[in-house]
């Protein structure tokens, strides 16, 4: 039995050029999708839009026998199933009629082609005659034309265009074009009792008619079987194999590392090592030129929270592909040492510093590469990227306790809620972040690292005072009774609940005085009917500064987003004493309040996965953690659940930390969590996926017990207690873990038992 068949249910998947072996172009790059459940004729179609340069084109066959056709793959004899696949290669068997077998091996060989090999056997003992068509399906934009036939030298093709595309479909063998109405091109095949015959076609589509008919065509003289032993070789060298006894996790886990690839892409413009981008399926790969915008202009921008998350999928194996990539960051630094918490082919996004991710990482890249040049290299760059954060711009203060700037730096924007992100976004504005200073604190200690290994001492006292000073904050604003450190008051520096002042559901006046318990900025939310009309006006009266004074807010104060506003004064308000609306129209609502210091939200995690607190507080931090989740669900940043997973395995609570990965990864339903449980829905989603669907594999090697793995060294940490008994196997090594003992072999068949608990580390001889 192979346990990498694909059941034909869940025939879906992304097929794409891969820039370890394939040739990217990464400006236009032509990203597939097998689908077998959708289109007209229904047919086992390689699809795509061409980054939405069209409708669709569809390419997929259509065979016959005694002239009765069969396409659609759930009328097949044998349903197609997935017996090998790659990023950018897929090998499908089926068949139509009982009597024929095929084989059908598909590959991306670069950015604008799509090429497969097609072997057809006679499995039975007389002699059958099959036609083998192959339709193309283009629907263009408004400038183009469907797939038809035509002659370009002695051979018969189908050409189309849509835009500046001209795709061109090339099949060998002498095939006609007028087998039926659609457009297609065919054969027709006599096959003698268990003999086969093999064809190749290709897909290529360029900018002219001409460069497409040459890609297609040397497309086809490429031996498919040959590709897929090359593929194989690099994907044993670059993945680690797990055996458990459901074959539907070793699936997920093989696809998830598979798709981890597709979403990596070569060297581009001011990019001079690979980089990554979050999701990578059909309607991608159109990027805008130099200076424009487009689609996908926002495609492929570069986050340090991203990259955070990206690196648990690429550890333990590809170090180097993890320091490319900061290296990336690294050298678009900006002069003043403000590494940017966005920046693309073209240079930074946006002038807003990056969440202090860069050094921590940094440990881990040298800690696998032992690269100590590279770090000689970097060293400055990233000391120097750490005290950005304490200068006026970012610590407004001064207080040692630096501010975010913007939602975007913490990465949270995207997964909260509305009403969860307006809260934020007050608290962006008003206060200081305990995650921002537990992240801080973790950067310089990693920092001090880096200099004991360049013995390097010129910023070991500053590092250490930064340490000392951001503990002692984080220390002070713990709270015991709502089990999280608090946000603190940017002016004020104290925390307090939020306090409503009134909520206005049409226009009016609020007149009772409301001394405030610390004198407070004023954050006020307000939900429109649309976006067209904005002509509210608030009105608030009080003492600022111990004088009298009334401010106004109107419509270009707030910031918008869809039917939401949020502003925040300015003025910081020790007693409100009227406050006036008026414009507000029939079901909408304005609320004023102070900012909420004791807001959940997912980064209380940061300050656990630091390891800042002490036992007693990290026992509360994580029931608060487990609550919060309970409410949020897996809703929360990939970065940040990765690092909730390796607090609990920090903090001791690795059975803890196993519940949610299975959860969350494996698709464990939480009442069948254990041995006999099936995986709902894991081996299927990593198919399409993008970034925040894929395996942290480094987190799993944890929870399994394996604390590192290399060409030549492991080293195991602690038994497999809390997943069933695996296999896992990784170039030289093979192991067997179970809950009391591990058995590690190598391919010399030498085997050592270990039975006491940990570490051990075991380097080959």
């Amino acid at each position: 039995m192979n346990v990498n068949v694909t059941s034909f249910k869940d025939l879906r998947q992304i097929i794409a050029a891969d820039q370890r072996c394939s040739t990217i172009t990464p400006e236009d790059d032509q990203i597939w999708e097998l689908e077998s459940s959708k289109g007209e004729p229904p047919g086992l179609a390689f699809q795509t839009t061409y980054g939405l340069r069209a409708y669709g084109i569809r390419v997929f066959p259509r065979f016959s026998i005694k002239k009765v056709p069969v396409s659609d793959p759930r009328s097949f004899s044998t349903k197609p199933q997935i017996q090998y696949g790659a990023p950018n290669f897929i090998e499908l068997q089926y068949s139509p009629f009982s009597n024929l077998d095929v084989i059908q091996k598909t590959w991306v060989p670069d950015s604008h082609t799509l090429t497969a090999q097609v072997a057809l056997t006679n499995a039975s003992s007389g002699l059958i005659q099959v036609w083998m068509e192959w339709i193309v399906q283009l629907n263009p934009l408004l400038t183009g034309s469907p797939m038809s036939a035509a002659q370009i030298s002695v051979n018969t093709v189908l050409q189309g265009q849509t835009g500046n595309l001209f795709p061109v479909f090339l099949l060998t063998g002498g095939p006609r074009g007028d087998l039926s109405a659609f457009p297609s091109l065919g054969i027709e095949v006599t096959l003698q009792p268990n003999t086969s015959r093999q064809f190749s076609w290709a897909l290529a589509t360029l900018g002219s008619i001409e460069d497409s008919f040459y890609a297609a065509r040397k497309a086809t003289a490429y031996t498919l079987d040959i590709e897929q032993i090359k593929i194989q070789m690099l994907k044993k060298g670059q993945s680690v194999s797990f055996s458990f006894p459901d074959p539907n996790l070793n699936q997920t886990l093989e696809q998830s590392q598979q798709r981890v690839y597709q979403l990596l892409l070569p060297p581009y413009r001011s990019l001079e090592n690979p980089w990554y981008v979050t999701k990578r399926d059909s309607e991608h790969g159109n990027l805008p030129s130099e200076n424009s915008s487009g689609f996908s202009a926002d495609w492929g921008i570069q986050k340090m929270t991203d990259l955070w998350a990206l690196s648990r999928m690429l550890l333990p194996l590809r170090p180097d592909l993890v320091k490319g990539m900061l290296q990336n960051l690294l050298n678009q630094q900006g002069v003043d040492g403000t590494l940017y918490a966005q920046s693309n082919w073209n240079g930074k996004v946006t002038n807003l510093v990056a969440a202090p991710l860069a050094a921590a990482l940094a440990v881990e890249v040298y800690e696998s590469t032992g690269d100590k040049e590279w770090l000689a290299q970097n060293y400055g760059a990233l000391i120097r990227a750490t005290k950005i954060w304490f200068q006026p711009e970012n610590d407004r203060d001064q207080d040692g306790w630096p501010e975010w700037q913007h939602i975007l730096q913490t990465g949270l924007a995207e997964d909260a809620p509305p009403d969860q992100k307006n809260k934020l976004e007050a608290l962006i504005q008003t206060a200081e972040w305990p995650s921002l200073a537990a992240l801080l604190l973790n950067e310089c200690r990693a920092l001090i690292k880096l200099a004991n290994e360049l013995n390097d001492t010129i910023d070991v006292e500053w590092l250490e005072s930064q340490i000392l000073q951001l503990d002692k904050a984080l220390q002070v604003c713990w709270d015991q009774k709502h089990g999280m450190y608090a946000f603190r008051d940017q002016i004020g520096h104290f925390s307090m609940q939020s306090k409503a002042l009134h909520t206005f559901r049409q226009n009016g006046v609020a007149e009772t005085i409301s001394t405030l318990p610390h004198p407070s900025r004023l954050v006020v939310h307000l939900k429109t009917k649309d976006v067209e009309n904005r002509t509210v006006n608030c009105q608030v009266k009080g003492v600022v500064n111990h004088h009298e004074k009334t401010v106004s807010l109107t419509a270009k104060d707030f910031r918008w987003e869809d039917e939401d506003g949020l502003a925040v004064s300015d003025e910081v308000f020790s007693v409100v004493k009227k406050i006036t609306v008026t414009g507000l129209k029939k079901g909408e609502r304005l609320v004023i309040e102070t900012p909420d210091h004791y807001l959940p939200s997912a980064d209380l995690i940061i300050p656990l996965w630091v390891d800042t607190a002490s036992k007693t507080q990290t026992d509360v931090l994580i029931n608060s953690g487990i609550r919060y989740l309970d409410a949020a669900g897996s809703g929360i940043p990939v970065y940040l659940k990765i690092m909730w997973l390796e607090a609990l395995t920090n903090a001791g609570r690795k059975e803890l930390a196993s519940r949610y990965f299975k959860q969350w990864y494996l698709g464990f339903a939480p009442q069948t969590i254990g041995e006999g449980a099936q995986t709902i829905f894991g081996a299927y989603r990593s198919k399409t996926g993008g970034l925040e669907q894929l395996i942290p594999l480094k987190t799993l090697l944890q929870l399994l017990g394996i604390e590192r793995i290399s060409d030549e060294e492991l080293i195991l940490g602690s038994f497999n207690e809390f997943f069933p008994q695996v296999n896992v196997q990784y170039k030289k090594f093979k192991l067997d873990l179970e809950s009391g003992q591990a058995k590690i072999e190598n391919l010399n068949g030498e085997s050592v038992l270990i039975t006491e608990p940990g570490p051990h580390r075991i380097k080959l001889s």
